[in-house]
């Protein structure tokens, strides 16, 4: 019983945690103008996500991770955004011109490589929040985590996407939760996992494949 009592608080805790981290990534993505707050506001959920996971930290780290994070969580998310736009633009090109013998092969190639840019846009912000390093390292750690991980890599989306997919069947969840959900959901995975070193001191300098 004492059991039960004891998860049912932590699951409030956690819920109430949540809900204050989604409505200050509202405030802090509007304090930047949305183009140059959206992503800094977004590495500060996970930001206080890991901290909560190593120490309870509080949300009121938010702000402070929110102005340390800002360039490069901003260089981190323009990059993976303006990969986005050009597997689309791909995508697009794709479908509409005749490639003969070769669309087949090209399909193929696009979709592989759409996954795996998914992979890595589902781990980046984890691996931001937990090492203290520029965009490109961050970015590099990104793909040799997919390449070194590809099943835990893999559950990381899987993960994030059952959450969209509660979302997109229950568009109330959005308002209340937002990115905060899926940010705890794949962060608490991947700690989980022990991919990431647990000494708060020397996580620079372990490599990502080691376990």
């Amino acid at each position: 019983m004492r059991r039960v009592l004891t998860w049912h608080t932590r699951a409030g805790e956690v819920g109430l945690l949540l809900l204050k981290l989604h409505l200050l990534w509202i405030v802090w993505t509007l304090a930047g103008g949305v183009v140059l707050g959206l992503f800094p506001a977004t590495a500060a959920v996970y930001g206080v996500i890991r901290g909560e996971l190593l120490h309870s930290a509080a949300p009121r780290e938010f702000r402070r991770l929110w102005r340390q994070e800002f360039r490069t969580a901003n260089v981190v998310g323009y990059v993976f955004a303006a990969a986005w736009a050009v597997l689309l633009l791909d995508r697009r090109l794709l479908e509409s011109a005749d490639l003969g013998v070769v669309e087949p092969l090209l399909g193929a190639l696009l979709w592989l490589v759409t996954l795996f840019v998914s992979c890595m846009t589902a781990n980046i912000w984890i691996l931001a929040a937990h090492f203290d390093e520029g965009p490109g390292a961050l970015v590099r750690r990104s793909a040799i985590l997919v390449l070194a991980r590809p099943v835990q890599a893999l559950v990381t989306l899987l993960v994030v996407g059952v959450i969209l997919c509660a979302y997109y069947v229950v568009p109330g969840l959005v308002p209340v939760f937002g990115v905060a959900v899926p940010a705890f959901a794949s962060f608490a995975y991947v700690w989980g996992t022990a991919v990431l070193p647990r000494a708060p001191g020397s996580f620079h300098d372990t490599p990502l494949g080691t376990p």
